[in-house]
Order: structure tokens, then sequence, then C-alpha cells
């Protein structure tokens, strides 16, 4: 650092009676005196300094010693020639208090006498007289001082200046704190008294600045730092341009900002560090002395806009211009090993960047030079030692030699060896031994290496207090190496600690910080593998919030970008593994490919990166089968194998994904070789590692996984046999709260299972049975694995007779299910979870396991638990909580404001919107995810807090068959299950017990051509010549088949008479089918046109999507018991934009608005003011759905359609657009009884969902409408108006206060035989009219 000359000031004034001086304690010679003290007791000394008119001042304290010695501290003293210094020499032991008895000697003086005595500038010797009586001797030793005279303060402040510089220098050579203290107090003290105007204020000022500066790269305190920098500011703005120190005040000030930019990161500081530091530079000719360290401070401040923006022409700039500073520099120049340092270390950059081994090999030469060039007593020594380390560590990633792996740690070795433990560098030197300990066990896996490590930064830690700006690092550092240990031994508490520091580094650095982005890195990787230990989605959705906002905190050219990108590219991996969202995937693989694009050849981590990349190509090709995916994959994790050491740590999960590749190749083309070849990589991954290491157990079910695939390829046993074997090993490495471990048994059991297969040996059986049981009870497994070991328990149970484990795998199984298609999941991704796992399968299959044994109870159970998954979700999220709230009512206000948070957006669009727009921001669709999952995180956990109170032990659990069955309460409900192991019937009210119905002469596999057929066939141009072929040769038939296969034997157990009365039937039937039998309009079945029977005359039928939604409709409808204000809404729309015209929709609700009017006449119920209707552009979105809110009865009369894809997406179209079944279900409509929906498909439902009932109806009904008429499939306009005039009639024929939503479908029922009272009507007109609900 730069210090100013002293400049010497001559005076003209003349002595005046008062004058001030300066006094010098240099030291005292007492050794009589303390030789005659005791060894037991410490003492220390100082120097009393009386004078007239001052206060008594006191010296620092000076240790005992035969001659004690005080620093050169300049005492301000007042008086004449003739006053009197009185210097007393006190002790005291380290816990007394000085008193006038602790005086050993004194000497007084007049001003004059001692100031004749130091005319030369030199220190006088006093003698020091004994104070103690019994003293044999008075003279006891003596003390050097030196006084001098004051003219002119600022005179006064050059000298003290002088010694404060002096100082300065001997804490730069010998690192006494108390040297930079005292420094610091005379350079102030000089600096307060010259005056403002005297031309060496600048010096005094930069000085100061100088010294702050070194208190500051002591202490850390910024405050010191902000100091020196305005202060050297004020002295250039003092200086004049040409002024010969002006060069020297710019370059101090550059350095300063140069620091606070490394503290603070503001981008302002580096800037105006470079362009007053270029000002210093231009002020020198090349011959100048100062010219290379000018240079060279200039090449640093290059260097750290480099590091911070990334543009390549600040590091060329920067390795110029210390080029140049070498090349100025004389041979043995002070400074030149300096020089040749910072070189190297500019050199080192520019390979991490360009990976140009040249840059390497120049910058350890270089380095070396700068070792070799200095002294061991050297105070830089150890930083070169310390930078040389560092690259040769770089070599050693580069290259591989382990020779410079050595190297490296001696080098730093010897750098923390010559750095006392007080020196601010000395956390440097240990952090750095640190890394290349870490470097080492990545190499050669020596665990003591990794101990080394965790121990060197935990030093550096400790040595570094919470505000110095390399503390974050630091931290960081520690938790890297503590995540490195627990990947080699597991142990949880590793990782935990690592969080925690990583955590604690992020919070003591802003956004300012100029390394945040790699701080935030580092926890975003320590998040993610809490994740993948641990299963809590919260881990995973933090660690991907975390690398997103470093990846926005790097600029495109930086040099960390691509590391950055492919952090956050396998978090959004893990992200799509767990929740599936495909949009995840590809945000993953184009970061990936970002990632890999901007990572030289010849990077390290380019081998890493490329088989981050294959992963998820391979994952994309799983999900989407496009071979193009699966190639790429295969291609860039050889390519990463090749350029993997094999004693690198990471090359057995490299090895493991080729493995994975190959072998899926061979799944999908069947070339043996790829099969062979993937065995060979994994079993080469399973013997670079051991036993200890977390990733063995994963590694050997790979390697299990393959043997099994060429076992059933080649039928060679042994193969077989391996793979338990290594399942088996994976299984006993692996702890119950790991999430893999449930994975793991799953393959043990399916390698059981194949064996049973082979040898039909009852122990294998059971022992795969067992561990996809213990696979499905496991906590800590993912919904998903833990779902699919529940269902093969299930099912080889099932397959084998042993119905009861069956029974309780099925249970386990459908429990499961909301897990996995889980509510933090978007509507799209859970249809899609739901669609693939079959859930309404697996209830049917549930349902006829019970049946089997006589479990009907549980049958019904099971296949309600299974059934509108979707709207149970929903349902649970406005859940009565009424008791809860009479009990522990804050815990109530809780739960619904979080179910209502989560209520307002789960039937959002706004995800369906950002999926349709292809330029949308990715990130709105993120943080509405990411939202959604947490509310329902804190949902669940709320739910489980409930649970915990012992009378709401089953809140919000499945409902018991005692509560289902009153959902029976005014009629029956007949179930039809089918499932591949038959087709039965149960029947049950509200107090009859469950009757059976077994229904041998048809199969799941015969109603499933039925439901096609009646699907299918229907003609998309309705003509009448295609209509009638379609209902002879296809609907007719069908329903023959159900009425003799199904209905015949249910009603001859119910002895309903298959004749019909000439009284209308009242019996009243709710109709619960499932699977195929979902699209089969039951209510119309009979034996067909030469006997004029069918369901419809017999009975009064209604369906039903869950028994769960039923009862909840019959308890509303039971409380609301008061009359409700009635409030009619009609909607008509005759000329739908861009659809067919339905003239007849006018007429329909003309017909109904007279009917309310002649009602309401007859009972005087409502007025007209309570009847809305909507015709035309009246009936917009907005319109109808606010009108929505307050009606209690409401008629559709236009088009509706079923989204054959996204459920949430049907809708009615309406004048300005659809109004779609999301909207609608998202609202709580407490005044709704009654919805006749006179749109076509307003009930059809998905086909590959038939269960979860997402179409309009099922809608309306959860919005609020208890009783709800629709339609299967499209009807016709002239049939509409006279199916709702006929239902009106019978509503309305007691008035409106007479209305009852109950007797909807009976009112329905009279309407269709009305209808078919035309002998030209077939059953395909009348047939689509059903009514949900009460």
């Amino acid at each position: 650092m730069v210090l100013g000359k002293r400049r010497v000031l001559s005076s003209s004034q003349s002595p005046s009676s008062t004058q001030v001086y300066g006094l010098q304690i240099d030291s005292a010679d007492v050794a009589a005196w303390v030789e005659s003290l005791s060894d037991s007791e410490p003492r220390k000394f100082y120097v009393e300094i009386r004078a007239s008119q001052m206060e008594v001042q006191v010296t620092e304290a000076a240790e005992r010693n035969e001659t004690l010695s005080w620093n050169e501290v300049l005492f301000l003293l007042i008086g004449n020639s003739s006053s009197i210094i009185s210097l007393s020499i006190l002790h005291k032991p380290s816990t007394a208090i000085i008193t006038q008895e602790t005086c050993i000697g004194c000497v007084d003086i007049t001003f004059g006498t001692l100031l004749t005595r130091c005319a030369d500038n030199d220190f006088a010797a006093l003698e020091m007289m004994s104070v103690a009586t019994e003293s044999k001797e008075p003279t006891i030793g003596i003390i050097r001082v030196k006084l001098i005279e004051c003219t002119d303060l600022n005179d006064l402040a050059m000298q003290m200046d002088n010694v404060g510089r002096n100082q300065l220098r001997r804490f730069w050579n010998f690192g006494n704190l108390t040297n930079l203290q005292d420094a610091f107090s005379n350079i102030e003290n000089a600096v307060k008294l010259m005056d403002d105007e005297c031309l060496s204020k600048p010096e005094l000022l930069s000085n100061l600045g100088v010294a702050q500066q070194s208190r500051f790269e002591q202490f850390g305190h910024l405050s010191d730092l902000e100091n020196a920098i305005s202060n050297i500011k004020k002295a250039v703005d003092m200086t004049y341009d040409g002024h010969p120190d002006q060069p020297m005040y710019l370059l101090n000030l550059g350095s300063n900002q140069l620091i606070r930019f490394g503290c603070l990161g503001n981008l302002p500081d580096i800037e105006n560090a470079i362009s007053n530091i270029e000002k210093a530079v231009d002020m020198a000719y090349d011959g100048h002395p100062s010219k290379p360290g000018r240079l060279a401070n200039l090449g640093m401040a290059q260097k750290a806009r480099f590091e911070c923006l990334g543009d390549l022409s600040d590091l060329e700039n920067a390795i110029s211009n210390t080029e140049k500073a070498i090349a100025l520099a004389y041979d043995g120049h002070p400074d030149l090993p300096l020089y040749f340092s910072s070189l190297g270390c500019d050199q080192e950059w520019r390979f991490k960047h360009l990976g140009n081994l040249s840059d390497l090999e120049n910058a350890i030469s270089n380095k070396e030079k700068a070792v070799k060039l200095t002294d061991d007593g050297h105070p830089s020594k150890a930083d070169y030692l310390s930078n040389l380390g560092t690259a040769q560590h770089s070599r050693f990633e580069r290259l591989g030699n382990s020779s410079d792996l050595e190297n490296a740690i001696s080098n730093t070795e010897k750098a923390v060896m010559l750095t006392d433990d007080g020196h601010p560098s000395k956390p440097v030197y240990i952090t750095n031994l640190g890394l290349v300990h870490l470097a080492r066990f990545k190499h050669f896996g020596d665990l003591s290496d990794l101990e080394h490590a965790i121990s060197n930064n935990e030093k550096a830690v400790d040595l570094t207090y919470d505000g110095h700006p390399s503390k974050p690092e630091r931290l960081v550092n520690l938790g890297i190496a503590q995540q490195k240990r627990f990947e080699h031994l597991g142990i949880l508490a590793d990782l935990e600690n690592a969080i925690s520091n990583k955590e604690k580094a992020v919070q003591l650095a802003n956004d300012e910080y100029p390394n945040k982005r790699t701080l935030l890195l580092d926890l975003g990787v320590s998040q993610q593998a809490r994740f993948e230990r641990l299963g809590n989605l919260s881990d995973l959705e933090n660690a991907i919030l975390t690398l997103v906002k470093a990846v926005e905190l790097t600029d495109d050219g930086h040099p960390s970008k691509p590391e950055h990108l492919c952090a956050l590219g396998c978090a959004q991996l893990a992200r799509f593994e767990r929740l599936g969202d495909l949009f995840d995937l590809e945000h993953a693989i184009s970061n990936k490919e970002k990632g890999v694009n901007l990572t030289y050849d010849g990077d390290p981590s380019k081998s890493g990166r490329l088989c981050d990349l294959g992963v998820s190509q391979h994952t994309r090709f799983e999900r989407l089968g496009n071979l193009f995916d699966l190639e790429n994959a295969i291609r860039n994790i050889d390519k990463a194998v090749k350029l993997m050491d094999d004693r690198h740590p990471d090359k057995p999960i490299l090895l493991s994904s080729l493995c994975t590749s190959k072998q899926t190749r061979f799944e999908r083309l069947g070339d043996l070789s790829d099969l062979e070849n993937a065995i060979s990589s994994i079993a080469k991954a399973v013997g670079l590692i051991d036993d200890r290491h977390p990733n063995k157990p994963g590694l050997l079910i790979n390697l299990g996984v393959a043997q099994r695939a060429r076992f059933e390829h080649l039928g060679d046993l042994s193969d077989l046999e391996n793979a338990i074997s290594n399942a088996e090993k994976a299984v006993d490495l692996t702890d119950d709260g790991h999430p893999n471990k449930a994975r793991f048994l799953s393959n043990l059991g399916t390698s059981h299972q194949i064996r049973f297969r082979k040898f039909t040996k009852l122990e294998d059986r059971v022992a795969s049975v067992s561990s996809f049981k213990a696979a499905a009870r496991l906590k800590a497994a993912d919904p998903y694995h833990a779902l699919f070991a529940a269902r093969k328990w299930a099912e080889i149970s099932h397959l084998h007779g042993d119905r009861i484990s069956a029974l309780e795998g099925y249970r386990t199984a459908l429990e499961l299910m909301p897990k996995v298609a889980w509510l933090g999941l978007d509507t799209p991704s859970r249809q899609n979870r739901l669609h693939r796992e079959k859930l309404e399968d697996l209830g049917c299959l549930a349902a006829s396991c019970a049946i089997n044994i006589g479990h009907f109870e549980e049958a019904v159970e099971l296949l309600d638990l299974g059934r509108s998954v979707f709207w149970n979700q929903a349902a649970s999220l406005r859940s009565d909580l009424e008791l809860l709230r009479d009990v522990v009512p804050e815990l109530a206000a809780e739960l619904e404001k979080i179910g209502r948070q989560l209520d307002a957006g789960n039937f959002s669009d706004s995800l369906f919107a950002i999926r349709e727009d292809v330029s949308h921001d990715r990130r709105s669709a993120e943080e509405i995810g990411q939202e959604r999952r947490h509310l329902v995180g804190l949902w669940e956990g709320l739910v489980e807090r409930v649970r915990e109170l012992p009378q709401f032990r089953f809140f919000l659990r499945p409902v018991p068959f005692s509560q289902l069955r009153q959902a029976a309460i005014a009629g029956r409900i007949i179930i039809i299950n089918a499932s591949r192991y038959g087709v039965d019937a149960l029947v049950f009210s509200a107090a009859q017990p469950i009757g059976h119905v077994p229904l041998p002469d048809i199969n799941i596999e015969e109603l499933a051509i039925l439901s096609r057929q009646i699907l299918l066939r229907r003609p998309v141009v309705a003509t009448e010549k295609a209509q009638r072929t379609y209902v002879v040769r296809h609907l007719e038939p069908a329903l023959r088949i159900v009425w003799e296969a199904i209905l015949v034997p249910i009603f001859n157990k119910l002895d309903v008479p298959s004749t019909p009365s000439t009284a209308i039937s009242q019996s009243r039937i709710w109709w619960y089918p499932t699977g195929p039998l979902t699209f089969i309009p039951i209510h119309a079945a009979g034996p067909g046109r030469a006997v004029a029977t069918d369901v419809s005359r017999l009975v009064i039928s209604s369906y039903v999507t869950s028994l769960n939604s039923l009862l909840q409709a019959q308890k509303r409808h039971r409380q609301d018991t008061a009359m409700h204000s009635l409030k009619f809404l009609a909607i008509s729309q005759p000329n739908t934009p861009n659809l067919p015209v339905l003239p007849q929709s006018i007429a329909e609700v003309d017909k109904l608005i007279k009917a309310v009017h002649v009602a309401a006449v007859r009972s005087d119920a409502c007025s007209k003011q309570d009847i809305m209707h909507l015709d035309s552009s009246d009936a917009t979105v907005n319109r109808v759905s606010a009108a929505l809110d307050s009606c209690s009865w409401v008629h559709f009369a236009c088009h509706g359609f079923q989204d054959p894809v996204l459920g949430m997406k049907s809708a009615f179209a309406l004048h300005d657009g659809p109004l779609e079944l999301g909207e609608i279900a998202s609202k709580r409509l407490s005044s709704g009884q009654f919805a006749f929906l006179s749109a076509c498909h307003a009930a059809s439902g998905l086909k590959e969902l038939p269960g979860e009932a997402m179409h309009l109806a099922a809608g309306l009904q959860f919005a609020g409408f208890p009783s709800v008429i629709a339609t299967m499939w499209s009807i016709r306009d002239d049939d509409a108006p006279e199916v709702a005039d006929q239902t009106y009639q019978h509503l309305f024929r007691n008035g409106l206060q007479g209305l009852d939503p109950s007797e909807a479908a009976a009112a329905l029922n009279r309407a269709i035989l009305h209808l078919r009272e035309d002998p030209k009507v077939t059953v395909d007109q009348w047939a689509p009219f059903i009514h949900f609900g009460i």
C-alpha cells in the first residue's frame, strides 16, 4: 500500500508564554527493581504523565521485562519553559487497580530543561528516583523520553503523522496490533490538528485512509473501509491536477474501492476503482518507479470486474497490464513476486474460462517464481504458496496427475504453518487446505482426507467473525465437505449441518454480495439432496426457488452459468419424477443443454453435465417414447463415461446411468449386445464403490434389474439368483427412513415373483408378497412406489386365493391414491395420474375380492373409495367444521382459512391458459404451482393435528358403510360392480342388509364391447337413416343384453314385476354403475320392441357419482328445511356464434317462465323480480356466472360439450364464450336446489375416467345443486322443450310452495313416458335424459 512522504514545514512564529509541546516515551531500564519482584505474580507497567494545565495522561501497558518499552505515542502537553513535567512508572498485578501506592519511581523536570536536553531531536535519559521508603538505592533506573516544541500545530501534525507511519510499517512487518492501533491514533490526531488550508492535509488524509484500510483488513469492520474511502477521496479532491502525489492518492482510492466492491458487490465501486487506477497509470511514464505497481493494481481491478461480469476483455487486459508491470520491474524489485503471483492467478482464471492448458502451465510457472523469489520469513510467502497450491489443484483436476495434488497439499500446508493464528489470511489458507483435502478424497476415497477437509473448514469458520466478507463462502465450503461425508457415509446429521451452514451463508450475504449466486447454488444442491433422502417436497420446492435465483443472478457470459443451469435442471427433473409435470422435464432438458453447450470440452465438469443431460433425455423417452431421445441419452452418457477417470468418485453413477439407458434400448429394440453392455457397465460401477457409500444400494438394484432382464431373455437361472441376491443386499443396506427403500423392496418382490412363476415354490410367492407389503407400508416411500407395491401385493394375493391379504393390499392401495393424484398437483396432472393408475379398476377389483368372501359392506366402502377422487378432494376443502370449532376454534379457523385459499384456486383455469399460450412466462405457472403445493402442505399438517384429537381421529378419513348407506334413505341403491373377476350387484337401502346378486351371464369384456357400441357407433351426421341404423343394430341390442344379463336377475331378487302396472311406478332406484357400464343408459334397458316393458316403466331411476356425494346432497337437503326465497334463472341460446342454431330453446324457456308465473300466482311464492331470463347476447359468461350465485333453480337451454381430454374444460356454450366446468365447480352456492341441463353431453364424462364424473352435471351438484337433470349424449332440439315442459308441470303441480327438488327424478320419468307416447320417438331420443342426486 502507498503512504505519503513527510513534508517539513518551516515556522516563523515566536514562542509565547504558553506553548504546545509533544512528548514521546520510549523505554525505561529498571532491571534491578524488576528482578526484586516475585516471579509468581505477572505485572504490567505504565508511565503516568502530569503537567500543569493538563489532565493526567497514561501510556499503554508494557509487559514485565528488564527493559520496559512503550510505543512512540506522541502526547500533547501545554505549558511554558518553567512548567514542570512529572513522570511516574506505575506497576500493578494483572488483577489490581492502579493507585498511588503502586508507584515505583518518578522524575520531575521543567519543560525548558527537558527541551534543552532534546535539542538535537534525540531522546534524553532521565534518572528515576525511588518512592519506596525502605528502598536502599535512591535511583532505580533510567527513562528515555523526547520533548519537542510545537511552534506550529501543522508542524506537530506532520511529526505525529511521521510517528504513525513508522508504527504502521512496523505493523505490516511484524503484525503487532498495538502498532496498528497507535498508528491509527497518531495519524487521526494529526489530521485533526492540521488546518484544511495546509498543503500537506491531503497527504495526511491519504495516510489515515491507508491506516483505516489496514484496520479493516485486520478486523473487517466496514466502517473503517468507508472512512478510508471517504478520507482518500477528500485527499484527491483537495489535490490540484499535476500534483506529484495525485497518482498515489488515486491509486489508494481505487484500491479501497476495489476492496469495498469485493465486500458489497456494488458495480459502481469496481467501475470507479478501475477509472481511478487507470488515471494513476496514465500519469506515470514507463520508467517511473511506481509504474509497475500501478499497472499491477489496475490488473487486479480488471480481473475483479471480469469475475463479476464475465467480460473476457477485462481478463485479457488484466493479464496484459500485469505482464507489463513485470516487464518494467527491475530484477530484485521487492514487488516482483507479487506481480508474478497476480499474473499466475489471472492466467489460471483464463484457463478456467477457456480451457487452454498453456494458461494453466504458465500460471503455475509464474506462481512458482513468486515462491522462489520470496524468503520464508517474508509476510507474503504464505500467500504465494497458497496461490501455487490452488493452481496445482486445478492442474490435477484437469490432468489427474497425483503429484500435482500432493504438491498442492504440501504448499498449502506450508502456507498454514508459516502463518500465525491471529493473521487475517490464516483462515484463507486453512480453507484452501480443506479444499485440496476434499479433492484428494473425491479422487482417492481416503476418508481421512474428508475428515481433514471438514476439520480445516471448521477452523476457518471459527476464525472468521460473522461480519467478515469471507464468512459466507467459508460456511459454504464447510457445508460442501459435510455434504460429501453424508454422500459417503449416509449420516443424516451431516446433511442437516451442511444445509444449516449454507443457509447461514446465504443469510449473511445480500443480493449485491459478489458471490451470492454460488452460495445459492450450493444451498439449492443440498436442499435437493435432503429431498432425495427424506422425500419432503418442500425441500425440492425450496431447492428450485434457490437455484432459479442463482441463475437469475448470473449473467449469460459468466463462467459459472453452466453449473447453475445444470443444477437447476437436475432439480426440475427431480420434481418431474415426483409430480409428473412435463413442463418440468422440458425445462430440465433445456437448462442442461444450455449448461453443456456453455461448458468447454476440457472442463472437468463436462462429463457430469453430459451424464445429467443424458439422464433427462432418457426420462423423456420413457414418457413420450421418442427413440431419438434415447439415442441422444446413450450418446451423451457414453461420452461422459469416457471423459471421466475410473478413480473419480462419480464414475459409478455415470456407469449406472449408461447401464439403465442401454437396457432400455435393449427392451425397445431387442439387441442383446445392449443388455450385455449394460450389465458390464453396472457391474463395473458396483465394483468401484464400497458398501458404506449411500449410492451402493441403488447400483446393486440396477445390476439386479439388468440381470433379471437377461434371465427373462436367455433363461440362465444364475442371472435370476444374482438379481435376487443383489436386491437383498440393497434392501439390507438401506434403512426404513430412506425414500428408495420401497423401490428396492419392490424390485426384490418382482424377482421373487418371477422365480415363483418359474418354479411355483410357495416360499417365493410368500417372499414376493412380503416384499411388496413392506414397501407399501413404508412411511418414507414415494406414494407412487408405495402404490405400485400395494397393487402388486393385492394382485398376487388375489390371484392365488389369499383374499384376506389381497383385501388389505387393495385398501392400502386405494388409501394411497389421493397421495398419488395429490391435491397439490394441478388439475391436468391429477387427471393424468388417475388415468394412468386406473383407479376405478382398482376399486372394482377390491370390491370383487370383498364380495367373493362375503364382505359386502367392505366392498361398498372400497368401491366408493376408488371413485370421484377429484371431487372428494375438493369436497374435503369445504368440510363442515362446526364440531371442531366448538372444541378448538383456533385450529378450525386456520383450517378453514387454508381450505378457502386452496378451494379458490382448485378449479382455476390459469394453468390451462398458460399451457395454451406457449409464449407465456413459465414463472407465473411456477409461482402458482409452488404456492398451491405450499398451501397443501400446510393443509395436510393441520388435518393431522385435528386427527390427534381423540374425538376427531376419523376426521376426513374414508366414510364407513354405516354412514354411506344413509344415502339410500328414500329408496334403494344398486351397485353393479364389474372387474376381471366377475360382475356382481349389491343392493341395499338405509336399513336393510346388503343383498348380493351374482351376474355370471356377462363379463367385463362384453360390457366394454357394449359400451363401445353405444358410444362409438353413434353417427356423427345424424340423418334419419343413420340414426335408425344405429338404434336397431347397436343401441337396442346392447340394452337388451344388459336387460337380460343384469337387470332381470336384479329385479327378480327385488321382486320387481317384469311387466309394468297401469299406475306409474313410485319405486326409487339409484343406479351405481362402474367401468364401461357408466356409459350405458341402464334406465333404458329392456327386452326389446316386442315386449312393452323396460326399466323406465318399472322404476324411477337416478344415478350416483359416489355414495359420499349423494350422502352429502341428502344431508344438505334435509338441513335446508326453511323455504329459501326462490329465484329462477333460465338461459337460452338460440343463435350461439359459430354453432348450429337451437330455435326451440326460446320456446323451451318461455314455457318454463310461463309455468313459473302460473305456479307463483297459485302459491304467491315469488315475484317477477325473482325470475331472470338471459337470452342470446344477454347470456354472457360473466352475467350467467354471477346470476348462478343467487339462484335456487336454474335451467340451461343451450349447447353443451364435454372436453374429451381435460374434463374441467367441459362447458356450456354461451354468447361470448364457454362457461367452463371449472368456474361452475369453484362456486359455493348455499341456495341451490335444482338444475335442469337441457344441453348436449352435460353428463357424458371422460371415457378413460368413468368413475371420476368429470362432467357438467357433477360440477353443478358439487357447487350446491343437490338435484340435477342432465344428458348422456346429444339431444334433439324438438325433444328438449317437451321433456322440460312435462318435467316442470309435475314439479309445479302444487305451486311454488310445494316445490321439492327430490321429486325431479319422478318428474323426469313422467316426462319421458309422455315423450314415448309418440311411436316415432326412438330410444336414442329419450335415453340420454338422466337424473343425479336426491
